[in-house]
């Protein structure tokens, strides 16, 4: 019963480990289509995206870090808005 509990405890932390890994990724193709010029192609199709899903775009930031595996809509064009300042 103890290997159990164990794995339990370990999955939940690697669950979070790849939320923060994929995130990480996220972010790194947004740069990515800040430096290929297209961040103002991207930000249309990522409101199209949460438009077509119905999706809401305001959660608490860390209810999104534990459960999303994607950046919620209003962080990522923030970034993009911020790498294209840069």
């Amino acid at each position: 019963m103890l290997i159990v509990w164990v794995m339990d405890d370990a999955e939940h932390v690697l669950s979070f480990l790849m939320t923060i890994l994929s995130r990480r990724f996220e972010f790194q193709a947004d740069a990515f289509a800040v430096k290929l010029d297209k961040a103002a192609h991207l930000r249309r199709a990522l409101i199209k995206l949460n438009q077509d899903n119905l999706s809401f775009p305001v959660f608490d930031w860390l209810y999104s870090s534990w459960h999303h595996s994607h950046p919620p809509l209003l962080e990522r064009l923030r970034a993009l808005s911020d790498l294209k300042r840069e």
